[in-house]
């Protein structure tokens, strides 16, 4: 059993939790994590709703050649299939409804969205969760947690509300960075396999290259700021993820960049809906985050190979 692993604080909980279940396991996560960080954009969804992939890697595969897969069961039949996988490798990811979560900011009345935790104990009834999320929710500050649940509290949590939007569901399909549907309905966890895996793709109309990416993202931001505010989420899980592949890498400079982000856009947001937008605010923003990567530019990513259009 662990605890949060500090390496990893401030990743989304999609992120955070893949990130403790290979570093268990696996030396080196840290370092395959950080590489892995991109942001790529999907474009042609309807009503101006934009889809974000966060890893270039997918994040699925294990290094030992296995990978993870989605699982589901009748709530009948939950305990025994989680309690099966945990034997088998030690752990196991499980989805919950942050809001059914005592340690979230506002459990039971909080706003409901998926939220992964990583299960790597049993004692009789009582099963050992380690969430390594943290951040600033609209109910209140959420910090990483490591403790006992309850079968009935885990049952509970892991148990789907109807009002998980769109949205999040995508951002579930999409946490290992490419496009892997979750099951329709029921509890949702992920079991380990050796089987082989299908070529990662991502389904639709994919802006690729970061450089355009994020001057996309500026000119969408300022052309609608009102509409920010439906994937400010997302955008701070760029800001998260970069802000943790500089931390690694030592850049104080890239990190304080990153991280005044959310702190820049949220401004913007709040100040176009008190009709006063700051366009300004944005692009200089943007164009200093520009600046940053161009200087630290990388190899051409995977990604970048991809075809842009594939089918569901």
């Amino acid at each position: 059993m662990t605890a949060p692993d500090p390496r990893f604080a401030g990743l989304s909980c999609y992120t955070s939790g893949l990130a403790g279940y290979h570093a268990a396991e696996f030396a080196g996560t840290a370092d395959r994590f950080a590489g892995s960080v991109r942001v790529a954009v999907r474009t042609d969804l309807p009503g101006e709703q934009l889809a974000f992939s966060h890893h270039r890697t997918p994040l699925d595969r294990l290094p030992d050649g296995s990978r993870l897969v989605w699982a589901t069961a009748p709530p009948g039949g939950v305990v025994e299939a989680v309690g099966a996988e945990l034997q088998r490798h030690g752990r196991v990811l499980v989805v919950t409804d942050n809001a059914a979560l005592p340690w979230s900011p506002a459990p039971g009345g909080g706003a409901h969205a998926p939220h992964w935790l990583l299960v790597d104990g049993r004692r009789g009834d009582d099963w050992h969760v380690v969430d390594g999320f943290s951040g600033l929710l609209p109910a209140g500050e959420q910090h990483p947690y490591a403790g006992w649940l309850g079968t009935a509290g885990l049952l509970a949590a892991m148990t789907p509300p109807p009002s998980w939007r769109a949205e999040q569901q995508r951002r579930n399909a999409l946490a290992f960075g490419f496009w892997m549907p979750t099951p329709d309905g029921g509890p949702q966890w992920l079991v380990r396999t050796d089987r082989a895996a299908v070529a990662p793709g991502l389904p639709g109309e994919w802006l690729l290259d970061e450089d355009t990416v994020l001057a996309f993202l500026c000119d969408h931001v300022v052309a609608r700021p009102d509409a920010a505010g439906t994937y400010l989420e997302d955008l701070w899980a760029v800001s998260q993820h970069r802000t943790f592949r500089y931390r690694h890498l030592g850049d104080g400079e890239a990190v304080r960049a990153w991280a005044d982000l959310p702190r820049a856009l949220r401004f913007a947001v709040e100040s176009a809906q008190r009709g006063r937008p700051r366009p300004a605010l944005i692009r200089t923003t943007f164009d200093n985050l520009r600046r940053l990567e161009r200087d630290r530019a990388t190899t051409p990513t995977p990604a970048a190979e991809l075809p842009h259009r594939q089918t569901l």
